[in-house]
């Protein structure tokens, strides 16, 4: 019988560690592609939620600040129930009250329809109008940036170890420790 080198034996040893880390490494980027598909899926989901809320917005400024024609409305309703699943509070909130704004506006509209004679019913009610109208004007303004921290795209690469002990010991520090 004969003795099988001791390098050779070294080498067998060693394939089964190498094989496990492997496979390993290829487990953990299938695992991370699926994240980041998933990631991906949402981003669209939420954008779309998004789109439906311009669309809507989109028809306000071609209609003659008309949100409340039914396809606004029906943009909005959607928008609205499927923001309860995708936002948080904050997004949902802030769509229902572009709702509200719609509602009330269009109330409002149809009441001064309603009034012929100029009079003080008729200035109060175009003050509200105008009232409602700037707070919208805030709302166009306010719903973008409350929507961002839900589309950042922050998964895009895969770190490395250095760049994760950077962040833990950032992580670290920020519990009023000092470097």
């Amino acid at each position: 019988m004969s003795a099988v080198p001791a390098w050779i034996q070294i080498l067998q040893a060693l394939l089964t560690p190498t094989i496990a880390v492997a496979v390993g490494v290829i487990g953990f980027l299938q695992w991370r592609t699926a994240h980041q598909k998933v990631m991906l899926d949402l981003f669209e989901r939420r954008m779309k939620v998004i789109d439906e809320v311009n669309d809507a917005l989109g028809h306000y400024w071609s209609n003659e600040g008309n949100l409340s024609d039914f396809n606004a409305r029906r943009r909005l309703a959607l928008a609205y129930s499927s923001s309860r699943y995708l936002f948080g509070e904050d997004v949902t909130t802030e769509i229902k009250r572009l709702v509200a704004f719609a509602t009330e506006l269009s109330l409002l509209k149809a009441r001064l329809e309603k009034l012929v004679a100029d009079g003080p019913e008729r200035s109060e009610v175009i003050e509200k109008i105008l009232l409602l109208e700037d707070a919208f004007e805030k709302w166009l303004i306010s719903f973008p940036v409350l929507c961002l921290p839900y589309m950042t795209h922050d998964q895009r690469r895969i770190g490395t170890l250095g760049d994760w002990l950077a962040e833990r010991n950032r992580k670290r520090l920020s519990y009023a420790d000092k470097p």
